[in-house]
């Protein structure tokens, strides 16, 4: 008995041992993972998204139960913009906490950020009928409003969380948006108030103050608040950038200039500061030290857009067809073309290498590989003129392949149209239209990234129309205060149209409104947003613009020559015209735009005749009379405008006008954004429009 009690002894004190080890070990595993998540929670409230991920990773990675680092891991990676890999994440949250209002509501905000409005919807509705207290569920709500554009129904969901937090910082601040997105600057300021009773002393309440009085234009307020910010956190990047911004637009450019300096002293690769940098140099008048600056940055971020327009508009202007600097510039568009061709996207290729060739005419791979493009299209006498000027630029004699093609293209082409009649078709002016851009010099919306940004937008929108092969399109760029002023501006110099543009931006999409007017009466004829997100996104609502506003204008050209019937016109293939295409004929001087919307106004006593293509060429067309009046009235420089295309070609021209008589498009001539494997996130998410200031509103904790 002794023995087996001496055993049971040995046992239990074993036992004890080995529990308090285990214990031990479990504990220390457990003050591990603890820390871990402390540290990761310290990062997330710095805005560290990437370093808090990392860590909260290593706490799930330990304990694949703890829900919460599931959660805050997803959350991390919803503010990266990484919706997909945040759903992952959330869909293990939910295996131990499906009911989570907080799960849910995160899942519903990603839903939103996605496009997929009517999911996210019923999330937060879901949220609400079970807690109808919780607050991010109208947050939630409030966004969806947003997408609408619904401000009255947003501010109504964020007075819904105020009442039931009444000092919740994210309600106040955003009904101080909204108030000031709405352009009621009083109820904005009392919101304002309220926020710093309560938050004074964090630098984001005061980074958003300053917004809203850069949007009433107080600019002084604005910077005060903005260097508050920073007082109150010396790392507040943004806080600096906003500093940039409202020292820019109170025209203090060196100041502005130091402020980028101290920021690219600190983080190279703040690509914004060499931006803001560059443009303050341009205002100085420091214009090859604003091309340094620029091309630096564009070696860091080669996809700030804004910047790029600004760098080949300045290079253009002031640098030598010889200088070393225009062919590296012209190198982004050609490996760009080459990118679009891999997508089977000939459209951007061709934009590509023309803006290749705008910046370095002199670029043999540019100009030969636009070249190509062309004669695939059939217009081989444009394919010969772009062979023809590499060999006269050629600063080395060409391989005996080129030299062959162009002797065998000019024998090809030794009786072309226009050498039968004898027209040089290089010196034909094919200006078809006049449109002013205007642009609103003040608007005190500024861009919270590329500030000036309407300017550049109004600056690339009118060079858009630039094109190697054809000008049809003839812009002017210019500030105004208003629609009176741009209206004025337009009929006193005789412009057909004038369209008003501006641009909202975000962090990673941009959308350009543009409203066009008839340059004679005033009225509207169109008013059009073009939204696009990602890569390339600037140019590609530039070449969306162009495309709308070519396709309301009719094609129209003019005589050139006439013998008996026969009649040599203007236009070709280039124009997109065809054999068996109908016009009418048009007394000259006589054609108007239409009093309102689109299309052309003529008197049917100034109608000559009417004409049919017979044989087109590439920039000149022979024509048949098929009617005319009693007396033949029909002269040299009389006018023609296109009834009728007899057919469409596959292989279109996209920077020509692109409308019958009545401003009825004539081709398919669409702007490709995507490649077309591209996965479903990604398409929902090139699909939303998103409002100026969600971002703002989304970032508020």
């Amino acid at each position: 008995m002794k023995v087996k009690s001496l055993n049971k002894k040995k046992i239990s004190a074993f036992a004890i041992i080995f529990l308090t080890l285990f214990a031990g070990k479990i504990w220390a595993a457990s003050s591990s993972v603890i820390e871990t998540y402390n540290k990761a929670l310290e990062l997330e409230a710095d805005e560290d998204w990437y370093e808090a991920s990392q860590y909260f990773m290593e706490v799930v990675n330990e304990n694949s139960a703890f829900t919460d680092a599931w959660f805050r891991l997803a959350s991390c990676s919803y503010k990266l913009g990484e919706y997909d890999l945040a759903l992952q994440y959330l869909s293990q949250a939910e295996k131990f906490e499906k009911l989570n209002s907080n799960i849910q509501n995160l899942k519903g905000m990603i839903y939103l950020a996605l496009g997929q409005i009517d999911q996210a919807e019923e999330i937060f509705k879901q949220v609400l009928i079970k807690y109808p207290n919780d607050i991010d569920s109208h947050f939630g709500l409030a966004e969806i409003e947003l997408y609408d554009g619904k401000f009255s129904g947003a501010e109504l969901q964020y007075t819904e969380a105020l009442k039931r937090q009444n000092s919740n910082r994210k309600a106040l601040l955003s009904l101080a948006l909204v108030c000031a997105q709405t352009g009621r600057y009083p109820q904005a300021e009392n919101y304002l108030r309220q926020a710093m009773q309560f938050y004074s002393g964090e630098s984001q309440v005061h980074y958003l103050a300053a917004i809203i009085y850069i949007m009433k234009g107080d600019y002084k307020k604005a910077e005060q608040h903005a260097k508050i910010s920073v007082e109150i956190d010396g790392d507040f990047e943004k806080g600096y950038e906003l500093i940039s911004s409202v020292l820019y637009l109170q025209n203090r450019y060196q100041e502005v200039i130091d402020i980028s300096d101290f920021l690219i002293s600190r983080n190279r690769n703040n690509s914004l500061a060499w931006y803001v940098k560059g443009i303050s140099q341009i205002k100085l008048n420091l214009e090859d030290e604003a091309l340094q600056t620029w091309s630096t940055g564009l070696k860091i971020n080669p996809q700030d857009e804004f910047m790029r327009w600004q760098l080949e508009l300045i290079s253009r202007k002031n640098l030598g067809f010889n200088d070393a600097r225009r062919k590296e510039f012209a190198l982004f568009h050609i490996e760009n073309a080459s990118q679009y061709q891999t997508r089977y996207d000939k459209a951007g290729a061709s934009y590509e290498y023309q803006r290749a060739i705008l910046l370095d005419p002199k670029n043999q791979k540019a100009r030969l590989e636009y070249a190509n493009m062309l004669e695939m299209d059939g217009l081989h006498e444009m394919y010969l003129n772009q062979l023809n000027f590499i060999k006269k630029s050629a600063e080395e004699e060409l391989d005996i392949n080129m030299q062959d093609t162009i002797e065998a293209y000019n024998s090809l082409l030794y009786d072309t149209l226009a050498k039968q009649w004898n027209v040089d078709t290089f010196y034909l002016d094919k200006i078809r239209w006049n449109i002013a851009i205007f642009y609103e010099e003040n608007n005190n919306n500024a861009s919270l990234y590329h500030v000036d940004s309407n300017r550049i937008l109004a600056q690339a929108a009118s060079d858009i129309f630039s094109g190697v092969a054809i000008t049809s399109v003839k812009t002017q760029i210019t500030p105004i205060s208003g629609f009176s002023e741009a209206f004025k501006n337009a009929r006193k110099n005789n412009f057909d149209y004038f369209i008003i543009v501006n641009s909202v931006e975000g962090q990673d999409d941009i959308t350009l409104n543009a409203t066009m007017y008839s340059g004679r009466t005033g009225t509207e004829t169109f008013k059009e947003s073009y939204y696009s997100t990602g890569n390339n996104r600037l140019s590609i609502v530039l070449r969306r613009f162009r495309n709308s506003v070519l396709e309301r204008l009719t094609v129209k050209g003019k005589i050139l020559a006439r013998n008996g019937k026969i009649l040599l016109v203007d236009l070709g293939k280039v124009e997109n015209i065809s054999d068996g295409a109908e016009f009418k004929i048009i007394k000259k001087g006589a054609i108007k735009t239409a009093d309102s919307g689109i299309g052309l106004f003529y008197k049917d006593s100034d109608v000559l005749g009417n004409l049919v293509i017979s044989k087109t060429g590439e920039e000149v067309s022979e024509a048949l009379i098929t009617e005319h009046g009693f007396y033949d009235k029909i002269n040299v420089g009389d006018e023609i405008v296109l009834v009728k295309l007899e057919k469409e070609d596959d292989s279109v021209i996209d920077n020509v006008p692109n409308s019958d008589e009545e401003g009825n498009p004539i081709v398919e001539n669409q702007v490709q954004e995507e490649d077309e494997n591209q996965n479903l996130l990604e398409e929902l998410k090139n699909t939303v429009n998103r409002p100026a200031i969600l971002e703002l509103l989304r970032n508020i904790n």
